[in-house]
């Protein structure tokens, strides 16, 4: 929240913020008369004439890859914000943008007016999201640039403190890259981008400043005796004292860092002449010129961003092939249309996790075309709990292929409580018949006693997990089968079920204290032979984490070990009662980096899922139609 600071009755932080860098201005336009009192400017034209055309030639050419790059941070920020449209235009809106904005000065407001003026169907408040966040990505990218400067220019005395100190950036920044926490600038709280976008955001920073210092080097007379290495750092603080001062161009605070920093090794010979001619040869090529050419570009007509034209996937009316993709209506899901096949798309973290198969015909390009759509997101794509199928098409195109869980799987049509391996679950139904357990539909007079049976499972088992695991809401379970067990006409617990075209898969799970013994394993038997009836014929239980007793080595012992931390083999067992078949399931990720953070990301949260609210993260399935649930006459009746 947006705090003031009060001396009295002083608003405090409006001066600091606006009055300090002029203060700092005054004291840099103070000192650069001293600097540079042996300045000549009719000697700074002459040697500006005499410099040899190549060199020109040379600064225009850095300048101009310069501007490429700073065309870069645009398109970092839309991907990151998930505006969709034409990204070669927006590339060369953000250059115009930041050209004026670096030489009128005050960034944040004149490069929002521009990239409004440039693309006014973005609104002002999205105009200003994306030059905060572009101007986040040129200093996270900044500092790292200029530290590695420093680190390999021999200005540091301990090399070893240096590359200790860019250590703890590097794990500062990757931490809260990680978890993604929400910063301020000024005004507006904007999230951490995310991983792909930092390193993407420091690969052009380097490439800008890079360049950028070239362009200044070149213009530099012969006779100075200074390494591009060692010149770069001194660029690289001169630009950020001149960025950070917030005035038009920098004008002062580059000027009298870069004399102060570079006079020591000019040779006595040589005044300070000659470095301002450098000076104002690239602030003509950096900063005049890059303007004008933004202020023509102004001058035209908006130069609105054509949105790309959306493509709706091929759902059905009423249920999804795939059961078990209703999670996505809780986690900010989406069913995404790609060139070979729709997909359950999720953004967890750094990474666009695919949720089980594709539900249409997906052929061996799949990998591919999900790969490029989250580059375009700027995110990692995940595969996660698909089938053995598309694994083996994941490990041809090259990615790391991992076995992360166990579907067990029920056919409600052959489904026969006779035989020795159902006696455990007779054994249940037994309990629960003899208790007065009994189970019907959904009533909506059921629900408040429904939430009352959320909150203390909760509160006995630690809370609910999200992610892949549906959690009790109104919102969304009121599309699913939901079987309400009662006792004494009391609700005790209950199960919700994902419903698709041919399965079912079981969801929320929720009991009371007081819930008899077996009253679970009645809810599910229930479910299996309601399925029957309707003609369905797969019903899923869920998956369980891998790593069960068919598995040998030291990763079953891992994902044994995480079984038992996450309560995972009470599942297990609870499942088994009902002789499912156990079907292997995937994750799939571009190498093993890319494996390691997708599992961060994914075990981050469904540990520690965002909030629920009422009808806020629920919605249907891309628009899909889901009927709600009904009860007329016996509330078994009209199940199928």
């Amino acid at each position: 929240m947006y705090m003031s600071i009060r001396v009295g009755n002083v608003l405090v932080d409006p001066v600091l913020r606006h009055g300090l860098p002029l203060v700092l201005v005054a004291i840099c336009l103070h000192s650069l008369p001293q600097l540079a009192s042996s300045v000549s400017l009719p000697e700074v034209f002459d040697l500006g004439r005499a410099l040899p055309v190549w060199a020109w030639l040379a600064a225009a050419a850095f300048a101009a890859v310069s501007f490429y790059s700073v065309g870069q941070y645009d398109v970092l920020a839309r991907r990151e914000l998930r505006l969709t449209g034409d990204e070669a235009r927006a590339h060369r809106n953000g250059a115009a943008a930041v050209a004026l904005s670096q030489l009128l000065g005050f960034g944040l407001i004149t490069g929002a007016l521009a990239r409004y003026r440039l693309s006014p169907q973005d609104g002002m408040i999205r105009a200003s999201q994306i030059t905060a966040l572009v101007t986040l990505l040129f200093l996270i990218g900044m500092m790292f640039v200029t530290a590695f400067a420093i680190l390999f220019s021999g200005l540091l005395i301990d090399r070893t403190a240096g590359i200790a100190a860019i250590t703890c950036l590097a794990v500062c920044v990757l931490t809260l890259v990680l978890y993604r926490p929400r910063v301020r600038i000024l005004k507006w709280q904007i999230a951490m981008p995310g991983l792909v976008t930092v390193s993407a955001s420091i690969f052009w920073a380097t490439a800008d400043v890079v360049t950028a210092a070239a362009a200044f080097y070149v213009l530099l007379p012969e006779p100075v005796e200074l390494g591009f290495s060692a010149f770069l750092p001194i660029f690289c603080i001169a630009l950020a004292a001149g960025i950070l001062s917030g005035v038009p161009g920098g004008v002062g605070p580059f000027e009298v860092v870069l004399l102060g920093l570079t006079a020591p090794h000019l040779p006595t010979h040589i005044d300070q002449t000659c470095l301002m001619t450098a000076i104002c040869g690239f602030r003509m090529l950096y900063y005049v010129l890059p303007a004008l050419l933004a202020a023509l570009v102004l001058l035209r007509p908006p130069n609105a961003i054509p949105k790309m034209p959306a493509v709706q996937p091929p759902l059905p009316s009423r249920f999804p092939p795939r059961a078990e993709v209703g999670v996505i209506a809780q986690n900010r899901g989406e069913m995404v249309a790609l060139p070979s096949g729709v997909g359950a798309m999720w953004p967890a973290g750094n990474s666009l996790v695919c949720l089980f198969d594709p539900i249409a015909d997906a052929g061996p390009d799949w990998p591919r075309h999900f790969k490029h759509h989250a580059r375009r997101r700027s995110l990692l794509p995940v595969l996660y709990k698909c089938s053995a199928r598309h694994a083996i098409a994941a490990r041809k195109a090259g990615w790391a292929v991992v076995k992360v869980a166990e579907d067990a799987i029920v056919a409600p049509a052959t489904f026969d409580l006779k035989g020795a391996r159902f006696s455990g679950l007779r054994r249940k139904l037994r309990k629960a018949a003899k208790a007065g357990v009994t189970v019907q539909l959904f009533r909506s007079e059921h629900l408040s006693a429904l939430d009352q049976i959320d909150v203390a499972w909760q509160k006995r088992c630690g809370g609910a997990r999200g992610g892949t695991m549906g959690r009790f809401c109104p919102c969304y379970i009121e599309s699913q089968l939901l079987l309400v067990a009662e006792v004494d006409d009391r609700p005790v617990a209950f199960v919700s079920l994902h419903k698709g075209q041919t399965e079912w898969a079981l969801d929320v799970m929720r009991d009371a204290d007081a819930a008899p013994d077996g009253t679970m394993y009645l809810l599910i038997h229930e479910a299996i032979r309601l399925a029957a009836q309707a003609g369905i014929p797969v019903l899923s239980l869920a998956a369980v984490p891998a790593g069960g007793v068919r598995d040998h080595g030291s990763g079953a012992k891992l994902l044994a070990y995480v079984r038992g931390k996450w309560a995972a083999q009470g599942l297990y067992q609870f499942k088994s009662a009902f002789a499912p078949t156990w079907k292997p399931l995937y994750m799939a990720a571009p190498g093993r980096l890319g494996m390691c953070i997708g599992a961060m990301d994914i075990l981050r949260e469904v540990v520690r899922p965002s909030p629920l609210h009422d009808g806020a993260p629920c919605a249907s399935i891309a628009g899909s139609e889901v009927p709600r649930m009904r009860s007329r006459g016996h509330p078994l009746a009209d199940a199928s």
